[in-house]
């Protein structure tokens, strides 16, 4: 029983990546989170979505880390917006 899954290590990077859970014994409304962002729909998230979760990558996540780091290095708060966000896309 769980409500949220999380993909935190490299398995997803590359196309052949699976990671090994029984997928069929994963139910509905769990939420299927991958750190990943490249590629942006890992088959972790693929499967999580058939199964008819929620899914979501780590591009917020990365965002956010490099926004603390900018904000760290340079005494700078620089804005989020949308075009930030889809330069990731």
């Amino acid at each position: 029983q769980a409500d949220i899954i999380i993909n935190a290590t490299s398995l997803g990077l590359k196309p052949e990546d699976n990671i090994n859970i029984e997928y069929n014994k994963i139910g509905r409304k769990i939420f299927f989170y991958d750190v990943i962002y490249n590629p942006s729909e890992t088959n972790f998230l693929k499967k999580g979505k058939i199964l008819g979760n929620k899914t979501e990558n780590g591009k917020m996540m990365f965002i956010y880390q490099a926004h603390q780091a900018f904000t760290l290095w340079h005494k700078l708060m620089a804005k989020i917006d949308d075009e930030t966000i889809k330069l990731l896309d």
